[in-house]
């Protein structure tokens, strides 16, 4: 559903937030608040332009909550179409405000963390190196820049800092400087990854645009689709394992605690490989 045009057209209207659970306390505590004290590595729900107020329950997906038929469990799932004439309606009670050409750029809590998530949605990533000045600088360039339709959602984008990516080129193979906009294209598994095409911090809009397109092109000639069984068993194959901050697995039961690998009550540290 998320990848196909009508619900992308559909969430232009929506600011969409995607929380990292495993990798930000502060994160896991937003998702316990809208499961009520439980944690899932999913849940979805609709916010007001507060932030706070919840226009939808939380469930797994937009399916579970938007265009169903009735309340709770055992509501029936909605259709791709139901989902985005709900989506609409909503929209429809909040005009938006501002500058499109102004959006918030996106920002990952590590490079390590924008290295792997770029690996497993199957997109480049711009990672921008430079010191706390120039980063601000090289925000207000890239705003009308991503917020372009060739170019809006097609990539990830990540800004360095000191504190968490000090040691960032030493995952990433064929770059000349240490500052500047990097192109980098993940490994298999998300762990270490390649320059493809670097521009200086000098570098204008259109500069930036052509060779993000560029890259793209080339990538989308080259990069296999993954197949996420074979993708899985490749990664216990060869013993990858990601480690995060905060332990894999759910807490059902609201206890405060990740469930043990039989779904109750527990100490289970809920890791696993792949």
């Amino acid at each position: 559903m998320f990848s196909t045009k009508e619900f992308i057209e559909a969430s232009r209207e929506f600011v969409c937030v995607r929380l990292e659970t495993f990798e930000n306390k502060e994160h896991e505590a937003l998702v316990r608040k809208l499961l009520n004290g439980r944690f899932a590595n999913t849940a979805f729900s609709v916010l007001a332009p507060d932030g706070e107020t919840q226009l939808t329950r939380a469930s797994r997906g937009p399916q579970n909550i938007l265009g169903t038929k009735g309340r709770g469990p055992s509501a029936e799932e909605g259709s791709t179409e139901d989902v985005i004439q709900a989506m609409k309606e909503i929209a429809d009670e909040y005009a938006s405000k501002g500058d499109p050409g102004k959006l918030v750029l996106q920002d990952f809590h590590s490079f390590r963390q924008a290295l792997n998530v770029a690996s497993g949605d199957q997109r480049l990533l711009l990672f921008v190196a430079a010191s706390p000045g120039d980063l601000e600088k090289s925000k207000e360039t890239l705003q009308p820049v991503f917020a372009r339709e060739d170019i809006i959602g097609r990539f990830h984008l990540d800004f360095g800092s000191a504190a968490t990516d000090a040691s960032w080129a030493d995952t990433v193979s064929d770059t000349w400087a240490k500052s500047g906009y990097f192109i980098i294209q993940s490994d298999q598994f998300g762990l270490n990854g390649k320059a493809i095409s670097q521009l200086p911090l000098s570098a204008d809009k259109a500069a930036i645009a052509d060779a993000l397109l560029a890259a793209n092109e080339l990538f989308a000639a080259s990069e296999e689709r993954k197949d996420y069984s074979s993708h899985v068993s490749d990664g216990r194959r060869e013993d990858i394992f990601f480690e995060n901050e905060i332990p894999y697995g759910e807490d059902r039961d609201g206890d405060g605690e990740i469930d043990g690998k039989g779904g109750g009550k527990g100490k289970g540290k809920g890791k696993g490989k792949g």
